[in-house]
């Protein structure tokens, strides 16, 4: 059986190396899986506890920064509603860094 969902923002899927970082607590590296302008999916988590409420930074490694709140987590996978809805000219950076570091190629020096 289809279950057809309505969502505000349209997501997209990635796979974007991340760090997850939480206050008073050790830096777990994670995959960034799916992102919209309000939320993110993150897996490879491995055993680390996150509990719903929990305030998090999610950074890339180009050092952008999306601030928000655990709303969900198990079996090293995490949903994050992001405190600051992202506009589209940086939901574009984005996904162009996703498809960067997907493609191999050093943009930068144009090859």
């Amino acid at each position: 059986m289809s279950v057809l969902t309505i969502r505000a923002y349209k997501r997209y899927a990635t796979r974007l190396p991340v760090e997850l970082r939480r206050e008073g607590r050790k830096t777990m590296k994670g995959l960034l899986i799916e992102l919209s302008q309000q939320g993110a999916r993150l897996s490879n988590l491995g055993r680390g506890k996150y509990e719903p409420g929990d305030k998090v930074t999610i950074v890339t490694a180009t050092e952008i920064e999306l601030v928000g709140t655990i709303r969900w987590a198990h079996d090293g996978l995490a949903g994050v509603r992001l405190d600051r809805s992202l506009h589209l000219p940086e939901m574009r950076d984005l996904l162009e860094l996703n498809r960067r570091e997907q493609s191999g190629v050093d943009w930068r020096y144009g090859t």
